[in-house]
């Protein structure tokens, strides 16, 4: 027999065998100390020396994630005798993104007692974060004020440290790419300056065609929001024939009058109006006499969920959506799949916020993209959110916002004609269009529904607001149906200080962060023990706007609905947010980062609430309860009224969870 040659004896394979193993070993043992190693290094590097924090350590307590589950995993008030009766416990919850994310960080910042209230976290393994809820700090991290070690002075404001996202946005991207949000450094600065060219282009001046565009924008979305509060089975409700039957969730009615605004504001697509109503049962009934359809004419019903079974539902799996596709498969008119696209952006919310704080977001990308079932559910979001802003693309007319951008160098590097021309759309293009989308309905739907919210639980700050609006719209000879100008609003002293006061308390970003990319030093706290603090290079800010907005430091009564602590000189003086630290109040960011459509925001605002304040009044039934059970006032319902109020649902932007519940009748048509 010939003999067979083995690379390896038996013996030597055997000793092979042996050293893979004790390497393995080796390994698995030597790992865990590293990491060990590694934490602890991190977590000195913070609590000692010269940053000299408290520090907490944390890790992912999650891998999958479902919107859906988690906003309904808590006990809700569908019934409103519920909570009157003490059945509804608001501590008990399961979620995996718990609104207690956001209202424990001034306690915790009180139980550790830093400088400032600010404490570190070791995210993970070695990843530095500082928490922030002081004007002083925040600031100076937003600002580049107090840093030691700063850049050379030639370096633009884009690369400075208030400008400097990544990678704590990187989780973002698959959302909305490198628009102006996301992107940094020169691409940031020149995108931002072509968003506000475009944007803002004539806006601030009064008399100007697109600030009276904006203007006659938001009396329309007004207009449809309360056409379509007010129309329940085809009627017009009073006080005296309007019952519980008439509650109304007026979350998803808000969300399709505000992205109906900015979608025509951006691209100047006026979009014909189809003859549409919801009962009370969440019944559709379509008028025929029009092909396409408008969002200001879509309603809902009073269901739990913000973006739940809608009028435009059974359009967008109907016939007509067939009929409204392009070639290439996209709406010509979007709002046929309007409600598939704001239930994925109410979900995208949750799916980003999820996934910076599971297991994910401290592994590469692409093990995230290759192995988890949340980007997978990311992805199926992105479907309707991709299709509508490709539409809004394609819809922009000549010398609207969107159209304008295709002749920036920012948003068409090649300046490609066919993408000048509308023929082609690049990812840029693209990227911005879903920015602008999301920002400007995010933030007018979220902070208009916390508004109504808290004037339906304090009637009589809304019959003073009331009063304000009619009294000044009268000295306009303003008449039924006339436009709210910005003029208007400008006499609106209370009008403004309510809309503070609900941006105060529910800011629609709870917080922001910055990536810190050389020591920052913070000057020591007056009348403490606390020296200054370095923050270390590379660290994350993370500046809660909600806690800098209550804390109690700051504000006197911090968690009451106190629209008087704007106007009224003596209640100003005991708030030291603003006289001592002028600047605290920042719903719109801080700095070279702040929010781009602020000044569009400020308007649409404003318009829309006192268009709603002049013909509705908003009842939340539960008031109405209150009022019989404690009708001679007292601490008692002052302590009731408190916990009427709607929980969060924590997003990387929050809306009441559950929705917002309400009866809205119609004024009197006199003027008062």
């Amino acid at each position: 027999m010939i003999a067979t040659s083995y690379p390896f004896q038996y013996g030597q394979l055997d000793r092979l065998c042996a050293t893979v193993s004790s390497l393995v070993v080796l390994f698995l043992l030597f790992c865990p100390l590293w990491l060990f190693w590694k934490r602890r290094k991190t977590r000195l590097q913070l609590s000692s020396g010269r940053c000299n924090l408290p520090t907490v350590c944390w890790m992912p307590k999650f891998i999958t994630y479902s919107p859906e589950k988690d906003d309904h995993c808590t006990v809700e008030d569908n019934s409103y005798d519920r909570l009157l009766d003490g059945c509804l416990d608001k501590n008990f919850s399961t979620k995996k993104l718990p609104s207690s994310n956001i209202t424990n960080i001034l306690p915790r910042m009180e139980r550790l007692n830093g400088p400032y209230g600010m404490y570190a976290t070791v995210y993970g393994i070695s990843t530095k974060v500082v928490h922030v809820a002081h004007p002083v700090p925040a600031k100076a991290m937003l600002t580049d004020q107090y840093s030691i070690s700063k850049p050379d002075k030639h370096t633009s404001i884009s690369e400075s440290l208030g400008a400097i996202k990544s990678p704590a946005y990187d989780h973002f991207k698959n959302f909305s790419g490198d628009g102006v949000f996301t992107a940094d450094g020169s691409t940031w600065k020149a995108k931002r300056t072509s968003v506000l060219h475009c944007l803002l282009k004539g806006c601030t001046k009064d008399d100007s065609q697109e600030s009276q565009r904006l203007e006659e924008e938001a009396n329309i979305a007004a207009n449809g929001f309360i056409s379509n509060a007010t129309n329940i089975d085809g009627h017009e409700g009073t006080t005296k024939d309007r019952t519980i039957d008439g509650v109304v969730n007026v979350v998803p009615l808000l969300q399709r009058a505000t992205i109906g605004l900015i979608y025509r504001f951006i691209t100047h697509h006026n979009v014909n109006v189809r003859d549409e109503r919801v009962n009370n049962k969440g019944e559709t009934n379509i008028g025929s006499h029009n092909q396409l359809g408008d969002i200001d004419n879509a309603a809902s019903d009073g269901s739990d969920t913000c973006t739940s079974e809608s009028a435009l539902e059974s359009i967008s799996n109907s016939s007509l959506q067939t009929k409204a596709l392009d070639n290439d498969g996209n709406f010509q008119n979007p709002f046929h799949a309007i409600s598939s696209y704001l239930e994925a952006i109410t979900n995208i919310r949750m799916i980003i916020l999820a996934q910076s704080r599971s297991i994910w977001f401290l592994l590469p990308r692409w093990m995230y993209r290759t192995f988890s079932s949340m980007y997978r559910e990311e992805e199926k979001q992105m479907v309707a959110i991709r299709q509508f802003a490709r539409a809004a693309c394609k819809n922009a007319q000549p010398g609207s916002p969107l159209q304008m951008l295709r002749f920036k160098a920012s948003h068409n590097p090649d300046m490609s004609k066919e993408v000048k021309e509308g023929s082609e759309m690049n990812k840029e293009l693209l990227d911005e269009a879903i920015t602008l989308l999301f920002a400007g309905q995010d933030t007018s739907a979220a902070t208009l529904s916390w508004t109504l919210h808290l004037l339906s639980l304090h009637p009589n700050i809304q019959t003073k607001l009331a009063t304000e609006v009619r009294d000044v719209l009268k000295d306009f000879n303003h008449g039924q149906g006339d436009r709210i100008s910005k003029k208007m609003i400008s006499k609106m002293d209370f009008l403004d200080a309510v809309v503070k006061e609900s941006m105060r308390l529910y800011p629609v970003a709870p917080f922001v962060v910055r990536r810190i990319p050389y020591d920052l030093t913070i000057p020591s706290e007056k009348g403490t023990s606390h020296s200054t603090v370095t923050i270390p290079q590379d660290t994350f800010a993370c500046i809660w706007i909600y806690g800098l907005h209550r804390n109690p430091k700051l504000w006197h009564r911090p968690d009451d609905f106190l629209p008087e602590r704007w106007i009224d000189p003596s209640l100003q003086k005991l708030d030291d947010a603003q006289t001592k630290f002028k600047g605290t109040f920042m719903p719109f960011a801080f700095g070279p980062r702040n929010c781009v459509g602020q000044p569009l925001a400020q308007t649409i605002l404003r318009i829309i609430l006192a268009r709603i304040m002049n013909d509705c009044e908003v009842i939340d039934p539960r008031v109405r309860r209150l009022d019989e059970l404690f009708s001679e006032g007292g601490e008692e319902m002052v302590k009731y009224r408190l916990s009427l109020r709607k929980d969060m649902q924590a997003g990387f932007t929050v809306l009441p969870s559950g929705g917002v519940k309400l009866v809205i009748n119609k004024r009197d048509n006199k003027q008062n």
